[in-house]
């Protein structure tokens, strides 16, 4: 199976990707930015993922990779980064890069998640992970799968009370989970959900994105890549002429603009360890974005709404 870093080499050769180099005139473009419904706080539509990327030994050499990326997410308007304590040690990762790197911006928005059974256990694993990720204090905390969502939820709200968590929310990236998760966005006062959602796992479409535009919920999305499955789908293609009308370049940016072109969406999480994948994926978040008929148009050219991808 051929692999994004193979499939990016072949379609640069053919003249596919632009805007991979820093000081490129789309380059200089701003991130769009979306608010946050419940403070109107603005954010950009393109946020780093620390899931498997981070999830590294603190040695020099696996560390600078990930300061060369994180480095370029910032150069190119990047505020978000999401982690979690079940992502191994990317916490103490990303906190060790933040260290390596000589400008960064004082707007960081720092997401991760609890991720452990217990109201103790659960407060203190919230409380270690500001130290962990270098930052003074984590945006917006989320129930990791909704582990024991019924114990930390009052812990969250009172945090957020307390000044110690600026919003919080829950996370789900199976399917098995979305009864659940539905129950609680409608019953519960969120201010975030974070969801897996792409042109291949459209379900989150049928009612978790239109309650999250009612109930006024800002939205995080994960796994627009299907974890890098979708790429060998199109090693053999050629980007559609019509890609031109959403300002769209490369096959990963056809991904992530699809899931932008929703309108509950706040951002997309991509992660990586390339600065030419980083490059490309940010300029997602700049031109025009596709709308409901277009983004009908590219899962119908894709063929595997509903599918695995992998099938």
């Amino acid at each position: 199976m051929s692999s994004r870093r193979d499939f990016s080499r072949d379609t640069a050769r053919l003249g596919l990707i632009a805007g991979l180099a820093p000081g490129l005139a789309s380059a200089q473009e701003a991130l769009q930015l979306r608010s946050i419904p419940s403070s109107g706080e603005h954010l950009p539509v393109i946020a780093l993922g620390t899931y498997r990327t981070f999830n590294v030994a603190g040695s020099p050499a696996a560390l600078e990779p990930l300061r060369r990326v994180t480095t370029r997410f910032f150069e190119q308007g990047g505020r978000i980064i999401d982690s979690s304590p079940q992502y191994g040690p990317s916490e103490a990762a990303f906190g060790q890069v933040l260290e390596q790197i000589a400008r960064v911006p004082d707007d960081i928005f720092a997401a991760t998640k609890v991720a452990i059974d217990g109201r103790e256990p659960g407060l203190r694993q919230m409380r270690d992970s500001p130290e962990k990720m270098g930052v003074d204090a984590i945006d917006l905390m989320q129930i990791h799968n909704l582990r024991d969502w019924r114990t930390h939820l009052p812990t969250l709200r009172r945090l957020k009370e307390q000044g110690e968590i600026r919003y919080f929310g829950i996370s789900a990236s199976r399917e098995t989970l979305y009864d659940d998760f539905i129950a609680i966005m409608r019953n519960e006062p969120l201010d975030f959900v974070q969801i897996n959602y792409s042109v291949a796992e459209r379900k989150s479409e049928e009612v978790i994105l239109p309650l999250a535009l009612e109930r006024r919920l800002a939205v995080l999305i994960n796994r627009p890549f299907v974890a890098g499955a979708l790429f060998p789908r199109v090693a053999d293609r050629v980007l559609p002429d019509w890609a031109e009308e959403f300002d769209c370049r490369s096959w990963a940016q056809f991904f992530l603009k699809f899931v932008l072109g929703h309108p509950a969406v706040t951002a997309a999480i991509q992660a990586t360890t390339s600065e030419s994948h980083l490059l490309d994926n940010m300029e997602a978040g700049r031109g025009r974005l596709p709308d409901d008929a277009t983004r009908n148009r590219m899962a119908s050219l894709i063929g595997l709404s509903g599918r695995p991808p992998w099938d």
